[in-house]
């Protein structure tokens, strides 16, 4: 066992560096750590989430996390203190339930240091993700048990009814109400954007060049229904800046004021809940717009679209499919924070499955370009 103990110490030392390698010693990590867990430390771990988060938000507002992660040598509490312009006391508090939370290292009394996860809560766009489901998410979760209750245990279904007006004292839907929200939705689009960067994406998987064929500069190759900002949109520009043809960006008019400047890329307001305007694009492209609605509101928006396919067209969803047994944690977290934000949910392969041919779709392609969490694109056509 103390040899067992000793390779289990020098792998935290000196994990693999393979991306498969630690995502397999991390899932087995986790379930020797269920296994072998104190009923006292169970307990322990799940009370304090709430408190892992309200105390790392208040460690970015110090900055801390980027402090420490910047310095060549510990840092103690009273320097950190002096640089942060927090009591001392106070902060040799919350100094030490981050280390005993493994978020930093304690290397003496009242001295401190980085380690793997105080870098990583040190980037700008993971910042962004804590502030935000703080502000955002966070208050929708303190809600949720009593809205359920109130509600005799129902399926939430209703974007204009779930823990998020409840929370948030709104009448309206959460991505409405974010528009009001200009501080919210920068953290929100940092995070989205750190959570993509340097990951496969879905032009990874989807032979674009290949499913178009020859193409003109009037040629209307890629219409992002509901592309919020128009990342998408830029992404494809940058993957293909090749191709000849248009590329329409549409959303709401609240929308795309808010769009980025993306050369080549037009803009129309469009409202998904009416037929779609432009026929016959080669690629009409959603990217989670389905998850945010339950199946009948899901199958308008998919039948608004389909009288504008021509033969030449498909339609591409890009969505996460959770496996219907064996989900992974960050799915069943987005489903949660899904649920609790936005009545809507991540829907497993069979519900997927149900609703494309509820919708008389037919799929030609299903691949997943970040297995791990089952962010994948389903290429469908008409049946």
């Amino acid at each position: 066992m103390s040899d067992l103990i000793a390779q289990l110490e020098a792998l935290s030392k000196s994990p693999p560096s393979d991306p498969a390698a630690r995502s397999n010693l991390y899932r087995a990590a986790r379930k020797l750590l269920a296994a072998t867990e104190d009923p006292f430390n169970t307990i322990c771990r799940v009370n304090g989430a709430p408190m892992i988060l309200t105390f790392a938000q208040v460690a970015c507002n110090l900055g801390l996390f980027k402090k420490l992660a910047e310095a060549p040598i510990p840092l103690s509490t009273a320097f950190l203190a002096s640089f942060s312009g927090a009591d001392t006391i106070l902060l040799s508090r919350i100094l030490r339930f981050l280390a005993s939370m493994d978020m930093i290292a304690e290397v003496g009394e009242d001295e401190f240091t980085s380690n793997n996860v105080t870098h990583i809560l040190a980037r700008p766009g993971f910042q962004a993700g804590i502030a935000h489901t703080f502000m955002v998410v966070m208050p929708c979760l303190q809600v949720t048990p009593k809205f359920l209750a109130d509600t005799g245990y129902r399926n939430p279904t209703d974007v204009l009814f779930s823990p998020f007006q409840v929370a948030h004292k709104t009448d309206k839907p959460a991505y409405a109400w974010a528009m009001d929200q200009p501080e919210l939705m920068a953290d929100f689009n940092l995070w989205m954007t750190e959570q993509h960067r340097s990951q496969k994406t879905w032009l990874d998987v989807f032979d674009f060049a290949a499913h178009i064929g020859d193409s003109m500069p009037e040629t209307l190759l890629m219409v992002d229904v509901g592309g919020g900002l128009g990342q998408q949109c830029a992404l494809f520009k940058k993957t293909h800046p090749e191709i000849p043809g248009r590329v329409v960006l549409q959303d709401q008019p609240f929308v795309l004021p808010h769009a980025i400047s993306i050369n080549g890329v037009e803009t129309q307001a469009y409202d998904f809940w009416t037929e779609q305007p432009l026929q016959g694009a080669r690629v009409y492209y959603m990217r989670n717009i389905l998850e945010d609605y339950p199946d009948t509101k899901a199958l308008s928006i998919i039948r608004n679209i389909l009288p504008a396919l021509s033969p030449n067209s498909v339609l591409i969803i890009d969505e996460m499919i959770i496996p219907n047994s064996g989900a992974n944690a960050r799915s069943t977290v987005q489903d949660m924070i899904m649920m609790t934000s936005l009545a809507s949910a991540e829907r497993t392969e069979k519900q997927w499955n149900a609703l494309l041919d509820q919708a008389g779709l037919k799929v030609i392609q299903k691949t997943a370009y970040r297995p791990e969490t089952g962010e994948s694109i389903i290429v469908a056509v008409p049946n």
